[in-house]
């Protein structure tokens, strides 16, 4: 039995005191309309109608439940409103993920605090690892991921680009020489991000594709502005993401090395499950970071 339903036809059948009447408004059969009503009454245990071939009226406990059942059919017109609103009010809980190597970013956090300021209904919550997260199991709503993608069952949108670069200081090259290709670099002294999952391959662009140079570390560190850090002091060559390095770079701190090397700019994208049912919340986040992509 459609409890709601039941009810519905019963409150048309005494609005317009007629069966045939109410069968008409809501395109239903006669039939219809009387077998809700019955079902309403087994349901109530008692008569609502009154009925003879001349007139219908309430009884005392159709009335009784007529007062009843105006009380739920509003309770359910507010529980349809709140949830239209709800869908369309930007609200809610966020979890999102992020490299750690890829925290520096210009302008992410900023970007996400600018957002946070115009949906203040929505609250965010920000992961930052260097495994791979598993989206739906472990509930997240939105990951920033480097490089391509592999076919899954996610959507990944470009926000922007990212380079790569071979670096070192100008005080470091002096005194150990700049390296010619990228098999030298396994002679130097190197300073690695521990944080990446293969720190010591270096990958660099050859004639024929791609190859790895595997590299010894010097100094080891689990954070890429780190490593940055001791390479503009001297202690050996470094291979970070440009947005790192590109203002020591600009202020003679660091050099690029094996320039012709250097592989070409890889994807930073929005990725996030494939579901028709997302979020307000998350839908306008991902709106607002691809209106205004983060600057590389």
């Amino acid at each position: 039995m459609d409890l709601l339903k039941s009810i519905e036809v019963f409150r048309r059948v005494v609005a317009f005191k007629s069966f045939s009447a109410a069968a008409n408004d809501l395109n239903m059969v006669n039939s219809a309309v009387s077998r809700h009503v019955s079902e309403l009454e087994r349901r109530l245990n008692c008569k609502l109608l009154q009925r003879t071939t001349r007139s219908m009226n309430l009884t005392a406990e159709g009335l009784h439940y007529l007062q009843r059942f105006e009380s739920i059919v509003s309770s359910v017109d507010e529980l349809d409103q709140d949830v239209e609103r709800r869908q369309n009010d930007i609200v809610g809980q966020l979890r999102i993920t992020v490299p750690l190597h890829a925290n520096g970013l210009q302008n992410f956090q900023p970007r996400l605090s600018e957002f946070l300021k115009r949906y203040p209904g929505v609250n965010l919550s920000w992961l930052l690892v260097n495994r791979h997260v598993h989206l739906i199991e472990e509930g997240i709503d939105l990951a920033i991921r480097v490089g391509e993608l592999p076919d899954s069952n996610l959507v990944a949108r470009e926000l922007c680009k990212m380079r790569v670069y071979f670096v070192a200081s100008p005080a470091y090259l002096d005194v150990a020489g700049m390296p010619q290709t990228p098999e030298q670099m396994a002679e130097h002294r190197c300073i690695i991000d521990g944080s990446i999952s293969q720190p010591t391959r270096w990958v660099y662009q050859a004639e024929r594709g791609k190859k790895h140079v595997t590299v010894s570390a010097n100094i080891e560190v689990n954070n890429a502005e780190l490593v940055a850090g001791f390479a503009v002091d001297g202690f050996g060559i470094a291979y970070l993401p440009d947005f790192i390095v590109n203002e020591h770079i600009a202020r003679g701190r660091l050099v690029r090395l094996l320039r012709p090397y250097e592989v070409g700019p890889v994807p930073v994208s929005l990725v996030y499950p494939m579901n028709r049912m997302m979020s307000p919340a998350l839908r306008a986040l991902i709106d607002f970071l691809l209106e205004e992509p983060i600057t590389e």
